[in-house]
């Protein structure tokens, strides 16, 4: 009985550190106080917990840079007026945000129009809306 109450602590300390990191403060890892704009295509859009995420290709300086960026949930989302099918593969957006704080090609999404100028889904996210 030991045996197995050791067993699954140390299978729950091997676990937490992971949970703990797929959901995290905004705070901690994007800065409110700046937001940037990238024009870019849709590499993939993956509509999941606890965030979904668009990946890009973004034409930048140095040539093709690829980007990432991190949404809401997926019930904020479709509150929201987004679906998983919101966004394809090839789609050109403009993706508005806070960037990471380590200066990654990394944001936590605040909204996205289509290359028409058309919002995806509603309005702006909130910082603090997870």
């Amino acid at each position: 009985m030991r045996n197995r109450l050791a067993l699954a602590g140390i299978a729950a300390a091997i676990a937490l550190p992971g949970a703990a990191a797929a959901h995290h403060s905004f705070a901690v890892f994007f800065d409110e106080e700046k937001i940037i704009e990238i024009t870019g295509v849709v590499d993939s859009f993956e509509f999941r917990n606890p965030h979904g995420t668009i990946e890009l290709t973004v034409e930048g300086e140095a040539g093709e840079e690829a980007w990432k960026a991190e949404t809401n949930a997926p019930v904020i989302l479709r509150r929201r007026g987004w679906s998983r099918d919101s966004l394809q593969p090839g789609d050109t957006i403009i993706l508005t945000g806070w960037p990471a704080r380590d200066g990654s090609n990394y944001l936590r999404m605040q909204s996205v129009r289509r290359e028409d100028g058309s919002m995806v889904g509603q309005g702006l996210f909130a910082a603090d809306d997870n």
